[in-house]
């Protein structure tokens, strides 16, 4: 006989004995009152996302506590912490994004610093206290620049590539130079160091660099610092392939993040090889070891970074035998040649060039005293951009950089109504660019040919600016490349929105406004912009500039006429003479009594 005392389907005399069953009470609870209520998976989610910030927080600090007074956290403790890591990713995922981008971006992110209750009620274990939920939200940086029409003049700063050429022609071959004004940012910064490091001898000075003369550049079997830049790990990975040598480079974030495997796929060809020192990582730090033995010629493939190429050619001069490059299949050979060419023939360098082959003759350089380059165009087409913002005039001391990318840039700019021209005169060129009053309509759907992808957010930043007006305004049709998550993410920010014809419409703001961390300085740029037409926005990170232009917000915060150059610091008033007492007085010690046993 079977027994039902815990069965459910019970005889139905013993079920009636129970008495009536409550009713059953809805599985969601949005029905009731329910306490209960589930959460919408949205918001489950989102409070999930706060967690994993809180653990990244507390672990960041944890690794803060390891480095102590060091910069950087000791090799073999990151080494060990990264296999566990590793190992751990293994069980759960076969994805090579997690268990190597995710953990170098975990090594490498950087957090606000915390507020001083957060400090005071921290953990041992490197938590924040309770009371750091409860800290107001830390304020960004507030664009709010006056309505009025600009009236900018300055001499524009060299072009970050061209400056880093000429500063590792001067190294390579020992000879001195002065180049000024430079923008002196993160990459020209990182530069010098690296090439220091390499054995040069470069000084920096307010705005400019300065090479002594010393012995040429080696290529010494060191660990060396490229910084964050690639087209600083290419310039000098260049100079080490013509020369029997060994090296391993190191950079930042950005560069452990990055992707060489078509560089070191290539190198063999070269008599080269490349070897990721991280496990299943692409990236930085890696070993280069290098025969010397170049061949005559050599065709880039289309998949590898055109500034490999362009690292060639400037060292090019100083192989042993005379190199050819074939960049016939390469799809920016156009934007090699007109950024490496000039610089070369500037220089003294015999170069030849037929169709899309460019061939470099071994032979000294004579490097002038002072280079002349063009302007810096990802800042001055925002500078120029300016008086569309806000109308009125912007004057760049300079010459024009003579690239395609600068062209078409120059180009969106008259498109756009803006009075733009070059005058040239007998202390250089400069660019005049005028509006009578500011950008109100942006109807332009094509952009000019050749429009790179990195500069997107000029033309969505006028965009936004006649959107914000309350005009008619389309958003033109971004270069393909363009990161759409970015641009939705900018768009809101401004307190913009995309209908379905495309055109940017203004949407309901709905609680306080917080910060937005741009993800380049071209998109900081961008902010700045909007804010001409809609002021008090606000940016997270304005530190970020430091990688383009780091007096750019000095200048920002000045409009309408800007001070280029900050006020020269009040002399400290001198101290007032010391009183000296004098006296006679003159002090015996006493004599020491010998003693005997010690």
């Amino acid at each position: 006989m079977t027994d039902n005392s815990n069965d459910s389907r019970a005889p139905r005399d013993m079920r009636e004995g129970r008495g009536p069953r409550a009713p059953r009470s809805p599985r969601n609870g949005h029905d009731t009152g329910d306490s209960r209520a589930r959460k919408p998976l949205r918001e489950v989610v989102c409070e999930i996302d706060r967690d994993i910030l809180r653990l990244l927080l507390r672990r960041n600090n944890l690794l803060e506590r390891m480095r102590g007074d060091k910069p950087r956290l000791d090799s073999a403790e990151e080494k060990n912490i990264r296999e566990s890591w590793e190992a751990a990713v293994s069980r759960i995922s076969r994805d090579a994004r997690l268990s190597g981008h995710f953990f170098s971006l975990m090594q490498e992110v950087e957090f606000q610093p915390r507020p001083a209750s957060a400090r005071n009620d921290g953990d041992e274990n490197g938590e924040n206290g309770g009371s750091a939920m409860q800290e107001p939200p830390r304020t960004a940086f507030n664009l709010a620049p006056p309505s009025k029409h600009v009236r900018l003049r300055m001499p524009a700063p060299l072009a970050c590539r061209a400056t880093r050429a000429w500063l590792m022609l001067a190294a390579s071959t020992g000879q001195p130079l002065h180049i000024a004004p430079c923008l002196m940012n993160d990459p020209i910064v990182d530069c010098v160091k690296m090439l220091n490091q390499a054995g040069a001898s470069l000084t920096r000075e307010d705005e400019g660099v300065s090479a002594r003369p010393a012995a040429p550049l080696g290529a010494a079997d060191k660990v060396i610092h490229t910084g964050d830049s690639a087209w600083n790990f290419f310039m000098l990975l260049g100079h080490y392939l013509g020369r029997p040598s060994r090296a391993k480079f190191t950079g930042d974030s950005s560069l452990k993040l990055a992707d060489f495997s078509a560089v070191r796929h290539f190198l063999p060809a070269l008599g080269a090889r490349l070897v990721h020192v991280v496990p299943k990582s692409d990236g930085l730090p890696a070993r280069l070891e290098c025969s010397g033995i170049l061949p005559d010629s050599i065709k880039l493939p289309a998949d590898v970074p055109a500034e490999l190429a362009e690292g060639i050619l400037l060292a090019a001069p100083g192989y042993e035998r005379a190199i050819t490059l074939d960049l016939s299949s390469h799809p920016d050979h156009r934007l090699i040649v007109a950024r490496v060419l000039p610089i070369l023939r500037a220089a003294g360098a015999d170069v030849q060039t037929e169709g899309a082959k460019v061939r470099v003759n071994p032979g000294p350089l004579s490097l002038p005293a002072k280079p002349e380059a063009g302007m810096e165009p990802e800042l001055a087409l925002f500078l120029l951009a300016l008086p569309l913002a806000l109308g009125g005039e912007a004057h760049l001391g300079g010459q024009w950089p003579a690239l395609p990318a600068a062209e078409a840039g120059w180009d969106l700019l008259k498109q756009l109504g803006l009075d733009l021209r070059y005058e040239a005169g007998k202390e250089g060129g400069e660019v005049c660019a005028s509006a009578a009053a500011p950008l109100k309509q942006y109807a332009k759907g094509d952009l000019p040919a050749g429009f790179p992808a990195v500069w997107a957010p000029l033309p969505l930043a006028l965009a936004a600016c006649a959107a914000l007006r309350g005009d008619k305004a389309t958003l033109p049709t971004l270069p393909s490349g363009t990161d759409r998550t970015t641009v939705e993410s900018f768009l809101s920010a401004v307190g913009l929105e995309l209908d379905e014809n495309s055109h940017l419409c203004k949407k309901e703001q709905s609680g306080p406004k917080t910060g937005w961390n741009a993800p380049d300085p071209v998109w900081a740029m961008a902010l700045a912009l909007a804010a001409c037409a809609s002021p008090h926005q606000k940016l997270g990170n304005p530190g970020i500039m430091t990688g383009l232009f780091p007096p750019f917000w000095a200048l920002y915060n000045t409009l309408p006429e800007p001070a280029i150059r900050r006020a020269a610091a009040p002399e400290a008033p001198a101290a007032a003479p010391r009183r000296r007492i004098i006296t006679g007085a003159v002090a015996v010690p006493p004599e020491l009594k010998d003693e005997d046993d010690y």
